[in-house]
């Protein structure tokens, strides 16, 4: 790699995430000096965390009805331009051949750094300058081109500049939403920022007494007295709320509720793959086993977790020794409502620094989704976290981040010059 110097560069790259180096890679291709100028101290140091350490780098099922922030025509543009096919054969020719679970695609390695390590690997033969352990303090603009100030005072030119510095989520040092205040210096407006793809603080006994559970159930987010999502999968009890993939993909809306002071819930089906009359046949078929003389207790062992039968005869009412075979038409809607709808007050997220992904943050409404510039300011460029989308669980943040990285390194080029 290249010792810097502060000299001017045909683009500085503001940020080394997976955006940062996409970008940074197909500038360089293009014949573009480079420069990166990364907070921490390797480049791409969140990619390592993805996937449980696997790195789900995309899907093959991309649907755009997952994403999040953006208007859909936005995202259609950008995703036409950099597909998920563009993705897949770019990491390809990088030596990273796909393992496919489900649509979901990552490294047959099954190993994070085989993605990090192979685009860290292409910026070095692409001899991309960085600069590392360095925050970008202040851009300007020049005629032409653009003045780079890092906090150290340490000054770079460019004639583009691509702003990828992320978001705010992940406990990674550097994920402090920097790029917000960067674009907003420049003219753009931010949608506030909160966590998303992060678990649930919840005020409910189940909490304290199922701590630790994790269940097959369907979620259903209300935010004050509005449906506003469902989704099934596992859930996970922990000892301050609810945690597991429905509750992340919830957790975006309820985020979002919290903030506006809205009423937040989680309304949890514990027998979600039972449609009404085949849950009210089983819960019967139970609570007549042994003729009805087992207790509430025991007529649900087997059915549930230990730990989630107490908080579920408690939210219905009933007690844990009651004879089955004494319950009469309403203990049994109790009882089924306890199941199916266990509604859960959500009081908090669990924080930026436990988050995978941000909500919010530059409006895309004056960018050029063809070539993620700004219409506000020539030159300037915008790539992965740091813009006002975000996706659900399963590739689609990472997806987001190649493509508008590599859109973002093709057109840089000869700007402001």
């Amino acid at each position: 790699m290249k010792n810097t110097s502060s000299r001017g560069y045909d683009v500085i790259v503001a940020g080394g995430g997976a955006a940062g180096m996409m970008a940074a890679i197909f500038a360089a291709r293009a014949g573009a000096s480079v420069l990166v100028i990364e907070f921490n101290d390797r480049l791409g140091k969140k990619i390592l965390a993805t996937g449980n350490g696997k790195c789900n780098y995309t899907n093959r099922a991309i649907d755009l009805h997952n994403y999040y922030g953006a208007d859909r025509a936005f995202l259609e543009q950008v995703f036409a331009a950099f597909s998920e096919q563009d993705t897949e054969d770019f990491f390809r020719g990088l030596g990273i051949e796909p393992y496919e679970q489900e649509g979901l695609l990552y490294p047959r390695s099954k190993q994070a750094k085989s993605v990090q390590g192979a685009l860290l690997q292409e910026i070095q033969r692409l001899s991309v300058t960085l600069v590392m352990e360095k925050q970008v303090k202040r851009i300007e603009m020049t005629d032409p081109g653009f003045l780079v100030t890092t906090a150290d005072k340490e000054t770079f030119t460019a004639g583009s500049v691509i702003l990828a510095c992320g978001g705010k989520a992940s406990a990674i040092r550097g994920s402090r939403g920097d790029g917000y205040y960067l674009a907003s210096c420049l003219g753009h407006e931010i949608a506030e920022p909160v966590p998303a793809l992060v678990q649930l603080h919840a005020a409910d006994p189940l909490v304290k007494m199922a701590a630790g559970v994790r269940a097959d159930a369907g979620i259903t987010t209300w935010i004050d007295d509005k449906k506003t999502a469902f989704w099934q999968g596992e859930l996970q009890i922990t000892d301050y709320g609810l945690s597991g993939i429905v509750v992340f993909q919830s957790s975006r809306l309820a985020a979002y509720g919290l903030l506006e002071k809205k009423d937040v819930c989680l309304d949890v089906d514990f027998l979600p793959e039972y449609a009404k009359t085949e849950a009210e046949e089983l819960l019967q078929r139970r609570l007549h086993m042994r003729e009805g003389n087992l207790t509430l207790e025991q007529s649900l062992q087997g059915l549930l977790h230990d730990k989630l039968i107490a908080p579920i005869l408690k939210r219905a009412g009933l007690s844990a020794e009651k004879l089955a075979g004494d319950c009469d038409k309403e203990d049994v809607t109790c009882l089924l409502a306890a199941l199916r709808h266990y509604v859960v007050k959500i009081t908090d997220t669990h924080g930026f620094s436990n988050a995978q992904v941000t909500a919010g943050g530059v409006k895309t409404d004056r960018i050029d989704p063809k070539t993620m510039e700004s219409e506000l300011v020539p030159g300037l460029f915008f790539a992965g976290e740091v813009l006002d989308v975000d996706g659900i669980c399963g590739g689609y943040n990472l997806q987001w981040a190649w493509s508008s990285g590599a859109l973002a390194g093709m057109h840089c080029i000869g700007k402001r010059k």
